[in-house]
């Protein structure tokens, strides 16, 4: 990443800024607006993804892709249906279930330990050429959030280490504080990523309603809620239904 120029350069009161905004927003319903900012112009990721480990099953909390034309990987419902069960941070996972605390991997760090059918699924097939994955519990829970670039975008610089990890513990806190268990499930919904109307669509989506059905409900024309469903599935990075549904853990009637 290129914190270095952030906090070195003219840059810097950016970086701060839209850091603190984020950090403000924790607890709040437009918290996931504002830590697009912090994907997108301090991280620079083409695609971040946060799950909850509070149990062996994971929860998906944020979902964003920058790169739409790679949504029909759907690769985050490959994930959550059985593909964490080969992640090869598993082991950091379970260990930090039972400590607070950071740790921070990066794709060579994890390669080495990583299977080639899932190299292949989430990186050599998808154009992914490097993640910085943060793994932190606190608040009761345990997260873990996967940054990835694309070929297009290129690796993550790497910083100085001291300012690397305390960069990337102050956005795990974060983040950990926002998703607390003592916070509502609505916060914790990766469709507040999205905008108002967005959000209204794929919750009739996921209460089974058709287009049809949700155009009349929200008195829309149907060609208007097919453009709010293309657009919500391209920034949440899925392309489908039932991707929708495996994201937002309900079941698909």
């Amino acid at each position: 990443m290129t914190l270095e120029w952030h906090l070195q350069g003219e840059g810097s009161p950016d970086f701060i800024d839209i850091v603190l905004k984020c950090m403000k927003a924790a607890g709040k319903d437009h918290f996931n607006r504002d830590f697009l900012s912090v994907i997108e112009k301090v991280i620079q990721a083409d695609q971040c993804m946060i799950y909850s480990f509070r149990t062996e099953t994971p929860d998906c909390y944020l979902s964003f892709n920058n790169n739409h034309q790679k949504t029909a990987l759907l690769l985050a419902q490959k994930y959550l249906s059985d593909g964490y069960k080969s992640d090869p941070l598993r082991s950091v996972i379970d260990t930090c279930r039972h400590q607070d605390g950071v740790q921070l991997r990066n794709l060579a760090d994890l390669r080495p330990q990583m299977s080639e059918l899932f190299y292949k699924t989430y990186f050599a097939d998808p154009g992914i050429v490097d993640v910085i994955s943060v793994v932190a519990s606190s608040y009761g829970d345990t997260i873990l959030m996967n940054f990835y670039r694309y070929k297009e975008s290129g690796l993550f610089s790497v910083s100085e280490q001291k300012m690397r990890h305390l960069f990337w513990d102050m956005i795990a806190q974060i983040v950990l504080l926002h998703y607390s268990k003592e916070q509502t499930e609505s916060h914790k919904s990766p469709l507040n990523t999205l905008s108002s109307r967005e959000q209204e669509v794929c919750k009739l989506v996921l209460k089974g309603l058709t287009t049809e059905a949700i155009a009349w409900q929200l008195g829309l024309a149907a060609n208007t809620v097919t453009t709010y469903r293309k657009r919500s599935y391209e920034k949440l990075g899925i392309n489908s239904k039932s991707a929708l549904f495996a994201l937002c853990n309900t079941n698909e009637n």
